[in-house]
């Protein structure tokens, strides 16, 4: 079973995937892809892209 904070972290992470998708970037900077990175790695990897620009 699934804890509530599990599935808050899960949407965070699908809403920080859309954003990227959105931007046209598809890998991480260690060329991963999006779904494989924890939503720590998913935020920096967002902070850097904009960063940047």
């Amino acid at each position: 079973m699934k804890y509530i904070s599990d599935r808050v972290t899960g949407n965070k992470k699908q809403l920080i995937i859309q954003q990227l998708l959105n931007l046209e970037f598809y890998k991480s900077s260690d060329d991963r892809q999006l779904y494989e990175l924890t939503f720590h790695e998913l935020r920096q990897e967002y902070n850097n892209y904009i960063n940047k620009k």
